[in-house]
């Protein structure tokens, strides 16, 4: 089952990457394909701003020729804030603690492009 193969890659990310508070797998829209939350972090409106934010970035792009956005990240004072592309269409959404691992989210949330694109497309 897909849901399956989803959860266990956001459940190794979440496992390999210290001060992860939450991982989804989002789409464009800022829907939830699947989630796992250790915190109450508002999971959703923040997917729902990240998705707004890259129909922005896609907007603009055809005056600024930049590409695609491959990955984004937000700090604030609770949290650090990732934002991953695994196609065009479906985006990792990763939350963490400002004192976690942040080069190492940067480093699993790229690699699980490649586990996860091959479901998505």
């Amino acid at each position: 089952m897909l849901s399956s193969v989803f959860r266990d890659v956001l459940a190794s990310i979440q496992a390999r990457v210290e001060g992860t508070l939450a991982i989804s797998l989002i789409a464009l829209d800022g829907i939830a394909i699947e989630t796992i939350k250790s915190d109450s972090v508002p999971l959703d409106v923040i997917g729902a701003e990240f998705g707004g934010f890259i129909k922005s970035v896609r907007l603009s792009n055809t005056d600024l020729n930049t590409g695609d956005v491959l990955q984004f990240a937000l700090f604030t004072e609770k949290y650090i804030t990732l934002l991953s592309a695994v196609t065009p269409e479906y985006f990792l959404l990763l939350v963490m603690r400002p004192d976690g691992n942040y080069g190492r989210a940067r480093h699993e949330l790229s690699k699980a492009k490649y586990a996860l694109r091959d479901e998505l497309v």
